[in-house]
């Protein structure tokens, strides 16, 4: 792995890992739709989601753009030590897909929220998808072991929806 220099890792340090405002958001609205209760950064669960309700097996995390490399974002790799940053965010990559199929093996029902999917534009139909995504794995209408990205459409969904507001 290349070097970092002294103020890049001082700059990495000062990243938070814990209580980040996307974080932060998601918790107050949980709490706003009547669904408190949970554990935050749970570490008897694999990777210590962010939001977990550990009786429902529901696993929620909050990834940011950045670090996690957004599928939806299309985000640059920063210019400068380009070899560190492209090790950086491939470890990050695989440790997320290494946690989310330990807990979907286990049979929880994991849900990832991307930070660009929490703005304004965003945050309503975000929010209700997660808020419903809850409620049905604790009613069991929904199979367990299951990894679902909240925020974006899949593109079933996508193309139904369309096919709606043509």
């Amino acid at each position: 792995m290349a070097p970092v220099s002294v103020a890049t890792r001082h700059v990495m340090q000062a990243n938070k890992s814990k209580n980040t405002k996307p974080e932060l958001i998601v918790r107050r609205m949980l709490r706003e739709a009547g669904l408190p209760g949970y554990r935050l950064h749970w570490k008897k669960c694999p990777g210590r989601p962010d939001v977990c309700y550990p009786g429902r097996k529901v696993a929620i995390f909050v990834n940011g753009c950045f670090w996690h490399r957004c599928p939806h974002c299309n985000l640059p790799t920063p210019k400068s030590n380009v070899s560190f940053w492209e090790q950086k965010f491939a470890r990050n990559q695989e440790r997320d897909a290494r946690n989310y199929r330990e807990l979907v093996l286990a049979g929880w029902t994991v849900l990832v929220v991307w930070e660009c999917a929490l703005k304004k534009q965003r945050l309503e139909p975000t929010m209700a998808r997660l808020v419903r995504e809850i409620e049905l794995s604790e009613l069991g209408l929904l199979p367990h072991g299951r990894l679902v990205e909240v925020g974006y459409l899949s593109a079933w969904q996508h193309r139904v929806a369309w096919r709606r507001f043509r």
